[in-house]
This record gives structure tokens, sequence and C-alpha cells, in this order.
């Protein structure tokens, strides 16, 4: 099966609860349950991504449970990724402060530098939007972060560009 990929890449998502990673996994095919459905504080599921139109890579995307008793467990499944997906809400402040702290602990797990992708959810909800372009650009770089787009996953706008654009970044 392996063989009919040109490459496979692990990333790990980090969002806070709400953000919208139970609607991201609408885009993706989950793996790595048993039969009991418990996930031991992470979802792991495999997305295939056309690049170049040609080139099939397919990437397997580990996200993180919000529940505290889960936290160092799920801090060995970084090792081993070869991008970052930092997730936050638009329309909320307190999501893009929280990845401060899921930025660091993913630091601290890794000893090598991987690219990291920013990535704001609910662009359909503009009207409501709390995170400001100064904000934002302060946080990437406080963080050393050069890369961001937003998305809807409402929508789905912009969801395939972000999967591209965390690829390209790993290749």
């Amino acid at each position: 099966m392996a063989s009919e990929y040109s490459k496979l890449f692990k990333i790990c998502i980090f969002a806070d609860k709400d953000v919208g990673k139970k609607t991201l996994t609408g885009f993706l095919e989950k793996v790595g349950l048993d039969e009991t459905g418990l996930t031991l504080g992470v979802e792991w599921f495999v997305k295939d991504v056309l690049f170049n139109g040609n080139k099939t890579i397919r990437v397997d995307l580990w996200t993180n449970i919000n529940k505290e008793y889960f936290q160092p467990l799920w801090q060995s499944y970084i090792q081993g990724s070869k991008g970052i997906i930092l997730m936050y809400d638009i329309t909320s402040v307190k999501s893009l402060k929280k990845l401060s702290e899921w930025y660091q602990k993913a630091k601290n797990q890794l000893d090598y530098d991987v690219p990291i992708l920013l990535v704001g959810n609910k662009l359909d909800l503009e009207e409501n939007r709390e995170v400001s372009k100064e904000q934002l650009e302060k946080f990437k770089e406080e963080n050393y972060i050069s890369e961001s787009m937003e998305i809807s996953l409402k929508s789905g706008g912009n969801v395939e560009k972000m999967f591209l654009r965390i690829t390209e970044m790993m290749l």
C-alpha cells in the first residue's frame, strides 16, 4: 500500500476545544481506533494530497484530545512529526492565546525543526472576528511562525489549500 504514495508524512494538529477539529474530520479518513473506540488521548486520520497534479502524498494527521489526564501521554505522539498545524478560531482571541501553550509543548518534545502552519478557522464568520490581523502578526512574530492562512471548515473554503500548503512546506 505504501508504494501507492510518493511520500508519507506525519502531521500533528493542535487546537483548543470548539475550534473545529471535529468538523475537520469530515475532510479526512479515520484510522487508528480499536474495537472499543478508545483513542488514548489522540485521534489519527489520513489525507491523500494530490501534489503537482501527478503525485499523491499521504499525510497522517494526529489531533490532540483536550483532556488534562491525556496530555503527558499525548506529548509522546508528536515524535516523528514532519509538520504541525496550529489551528485557532478567528472569532475567539482565547483560542489563539491557548496555541502558545500547545506550541511550546510541541517544541519541547521535538529535537528538530518542523514546518508550522498557523490556521484560522471560521472564515465564514468574518463579521464576528475577534482576532485582528495585528494580533495574528504579533503571535507569528513571537513564535517564529512564517506561514498562516484562514479557512472555513463549514463551507470548505481553503481546506484543500491548507493540506496542500503544509505538504509543500514539508517537501
